[in-house]
């Protein structure tokens, strides 16, 4: 038995290990060892050999980009090459970077534990060798464990069995009858080629699939040569665009456009082939099902024309879920296959397999097919079952399996909570499948390589996601694939749904390239946002992480900082304005609810208000809510997607105003203006049908500070008020809290943008003392029931929730809400911000209460950081 001390392990000598043996080897000094099953070096190339196995990804794109010199030495011979070529040259690259004296072939990891004592991994092989490391990094990859057959009788059968996954050898199939069961990518690859030798081919078709042209053709030339002058562009294309690779010429909506154009669009991405037909020509197909329906019914009329059998074709056209819920198989000659009279479609979804026996197959009928070789194409148990299947226990004793008993839960896609040190390159709930992976794999190497390297500098031993980073993160994956189609699909692997007992959970992150990567570097930028980091396993519970920041907060902060957004004081007044009405940009679609008033409140220009009013029988009772912009912008167009939003789960109606800003308009402008829309909304609004005896007033940011004056004056003066909801409010200009100086960089609000929206509507530094601006510092006491919600990482956090203790102390009825991970704004954010929802369910729920009668009292969380 085999005992060593390492920096680090890699699993997998395919893409991922040989880059990531070359990067903390080579690059960084590192003491590395390998483990693989297989004999050399090839991952899913070397394991999949099977007839007809073909990258759907352009060879000039899936390859290594961190060596420019390789990029321009070597030449693929085929626009989309095949698997021996692909092979060739992994065997060229771990030739080049010497990979292969740190790799331990034909082992196998059967145990992984980490060894909180000293502090790394150790990990035992199916040889009885134990190595240990520091850092263990998974490169095992997404389809690695062939899915294991669920028909009795397998073992049973006497002709020769063959498994996709598990093809190494060529096997002669001329003049025989086989059978294959599957028609996933696999399978239709193999068909395709198998169809022209075999006696007789018998296909068993569970679910027929939406395979489209991969229009190969040997490599051009000139094509070759002009994509090698432009490699970086390529590779920085390929990087910004959602699948990885650079195509351009996607448009917005496959129903925006006219049938005729529809199909002009269509014709051509399928002319050009890949994945330009998925990803290439209408933005909407994964995400509205009217738009998919135009693809897929494309897709079918496609195989209606192919193959002559109209009962073949048929049963050869899916139906019953959306294109593109599974991955897009790419064909060569696929359905020309079915034209063959050797080639025999068998439907087992009206006649099942019940078993196999020793001279084939018998169908649920008693039909028996006598078969010589039974090919299985089922498919793999995608990226949970590589990582589960090397028995992973984590700190505490923790098994991983039984972390995931209810599906995957990951930070990054990339690390898990209570396995410090850890990494999993192009794990379960990342880009993985969803992007070039090549380029994703080098992304993750390269985050693990800094990860690293951030430790040594710092003379930190362990690192570990926090169970507040993972959940978010898990939150970001699931809502994102809710937003899809990805759901509807009832088999697709993409969710877990191909392997029985699997949880269905989403596997994959549905984001797109750009906005994993964009999270990625605000993650690193910020210390490692979501990680804790400590000397050893002891400490790292009690380490004080990087603030997990919202994961599509992040992004957000990160397109900013892009597009080149200094802050609001240089965006200077006008600038300002268009940057707060971008959020608009940010917004779920607007809800279609009763109706849509415009009104005037006064003479001024700004002095309007639009009153949405839910659908029903009123009278309904009435929310005024007063939009933020720091008293410089903001408008009605802002929080028209909230307010219908509001409108809709609460049953009231709102009443958004907008007022005159600053500076054009300076204190009490818009303090008055507030207070002006409350009153006309009181006198007014039963013409709308609005109960005015159930008034409640609201808003965000600096509406929330207008909100709360407006109600402090209306307890004087009138009207009577039942609900104030504030929502990040400003409660003092001048206030010195930790908050405004944790966060106050970095956070899309930052200190110095609330300094300069104060210097705009303030006349000078006297006013702040001024009750109506210095919340804090007014009479509190009659106010209505009040709800405050609040987000972690904003400015203005610390002050709102003073605030809400200072209503309590003054007897008001209050309740205060934090949402852990958000930032200023992200109430506005809806079709940004998944989260979002639960900001606007709080307010909702407290508005229906406060306001709508016979409601009950909803049991409003508070949380804590």
């Amino acid at each position: 038995m085999d005992t060593t001390q390492h920096d680090v392990i890699v699993i997998g000598a395919g893409f991922a290990g040989i880059y990531a043996i070359h990067k903390y080897r080579d690059q960084m000094g590192l003491d590395v060892v390998c483990f693989d099953a297989a004999e050399d070096v090839g991952g899913t190339w070397y394991w999949n050999r099977y007839p007809g196995a073909r990258v759907d990804i352009e060879s000039v794109h899936y390859s290594f980009s961190f060596d420019p010199e390789l990029q321009q030495e070597w030449h693929w011979t085929e626009k989309f090459a095949a698997q021996p070529e692909i092979l060739r040259y992994l065997n060229h690259c771990a030739d080049r970077y010497d990979v292969r004296r740190s790799v331990r072939f034909g082992t196998r990891v059967v145990e992984v534990t980490w060894d909180e004592q000293n502090d790394h991994w150790r990990v035992t092989t199916d040889k009885g060798d134990v190595v240990t490391a520091r850092y263990f990094v998974s490169g095992a990859g997404t389809l690695s464990v062939p899915k294991t057959p669920d028909f009795p009788g397998v073992e049973d059968f006497a002709g020769q069995t063959l498994l996709t996954g598990n093809w190494r050898e060529d096997v002669d199939l001329a003049g025989k009858r086989v059978g294959i069961i599957g028609v996933g990518s696999s399978g239709i690859q193999a068909i395709s080629e198998i169809s022209k030798v075999a006696d007789a081919l018998y296909v068993f078709q569970r679910t027929p699939n939406y395979a489209t042209p991969i229009a190969n053709y040997p490599t051009d030339p000139a094509e070759e040569a002009a994509d090698k002058a432009r490699y970086a562009e390529l590779r920085e294309a390929s990087r910004n665009h959602f699948l990885g690779v650079p195509y351009s010429d996607v448009q917005p909506s496959a129903l925006a456009v006219s049938a005729e154009e529809r199909r002009e669009v269509f014709e051509d991405r399928f002319k050009k082939g890949g994945f330009r037909f998925f990803i290439d020509s209408f933005g909407d197909i994964l995400f509205s099902q009217e738009a998919n329906d135009t693809a897929a019914e494309y897709v079918r009329e496609s195989i209606r024309k192919r193959v002559q059998d109209p009962r073949t074709a048929d049963l050869l056209c899916p139906t019953d879920y959306p294109y593109g819920t599974k991955r897009p198989p790419l064909e060569i000659d696929y359905y020309e296959a079915y034209n063959r009279e050797s080639t025999h479609l068998v439907d087992v979804k009206a006649n099942p397999i019940q078993r196999v026996i020793p001279q084939g197959v018998r169908l649920a009928d008693g039909t028996e097919v006598e078969l010589d070789v039974l090919i299985l194409a089922t498919g793999f148990d995608a990226c949970t079952g590589p990582l589960l299947a090397m028995n992973i226990t984590g700190r505490g004793g923790v098994r991983l399996a039984d972390e995931w008993a209810d599906g995957p839960q990951t930070y990054l896609g990339l690390t898990m909570a209570g396995f410090p040190n850890l990494f999993a390159i192009t794990g379960p709930q990342s880009p993985s499948v969803l992007y070039n992976m090549p380029l994703a794999i080098e992304d993750h190497v390269d985050f693990i390589g800094d990860s690293i390297q951030y430790m040594r500098e710092r003379g930190l031993t362990v690192m570990e996601a926090t169970a507040q980073a993972q959940d978010q993160w898990v939150y970001e994956t699931n809502a994102l694939a809710d937003m899809t189609l990805l759901p509807d699909s009832a088999s697709t692997w993409y969710m877990g749904a191909n392997i029985p007992g699997k949880p269905r959970r989403v596997l994959v992150y549905v984001g797109g390239a750009p906005r994993y990567r964009s999270i990625c570097d605000n993650v690193q930028r910020n210390d490692y946002r979501g990680f804790a980091f400590a000397t050893s396993t002891a400490e790292v519970e009690t380490a004080t992480p990087s603030p997990a920041l919202d994961p599509a907060l992040a992004a957000i902060v990160e397109i900013l900082r892009g597009q080149g957004f200094t802050g609001f004081e240089d965006a200077g007044v006008e600038g300002s304005r268009a940057a707060v009405e971008s959020f608009t940009a940010m917004q779920a679609p607007r809800k279609e609810i009763g109706r849509v008033v415009d009104e005037a409140y006064g003479t001024d220009p700004e002095q309007k208000l639009r009153i949405f009013v839910p659908e029903g029988e009123g009278p309904f009772p009435v929310v005024v809510y007063v939009h933020g912009g720091g008293f410089v912008a903001g408008s009605i167009e802002v929080v028209d997607e909230p307010a219908r939003d509001l409108a809709s789960r609460a049953g009231v109606i709102v009443v958004a105003p907008t007022y005159r800003r600053a500076p054009e308009h300076r204190f009490p402008a818009a303090h008055d203006d507030a207070y002006a829309a409350l009153e006309w909304t009181a006198d007014n609004v039963a013409a709308y049908g609005g109960d005015p005896s159930r008034l409640g007033i609201g808003g965000d940011s600096a509406g929330g500070m207008l909100a709360a004056a407006a109600a402090i004056r209306a307890r004087q003066e009138g009207p009577e008020l039942s609900a104030l909801l504030l929502v990040n409010p400003l409660v003092n200009p001048v206030a010195d809290t930790p908050s405004r100086r944790e966060y106050a960089e970095g956070y899309i609000i930052e200190l110095a943008d609330l300094q300069w929206f104060g210097s705009q509507y303030l006349n000078g530094p006297e006013e702040v003392t001024d009750p109506r601006l210095a919340l804090d510092a007014a009479d509190l006491a009659g106010l209505p029931q009040t709800l405050i919600l609040t987000s972690e990482y904003d400015t203005l956090r610390d002050e709102a929730e003073d605030f809400a203790t200072q209503l309590l102390g003054a007897g008001v009825e209050t309740n205060v809400q934090r949402f852990d991970g958000m930032t200023h704004d992200a109430f506005l954010m809806s079709g940004a911000v998944p989260r979002c929802i639960e900001q606007r369910l709080a307010a909702a729920d407290f508005l229906r209460s406060a306001l709508v009668e016979g409601a009950q009292e909803p049991e409003v969380e508070v949380v804590t950081a």
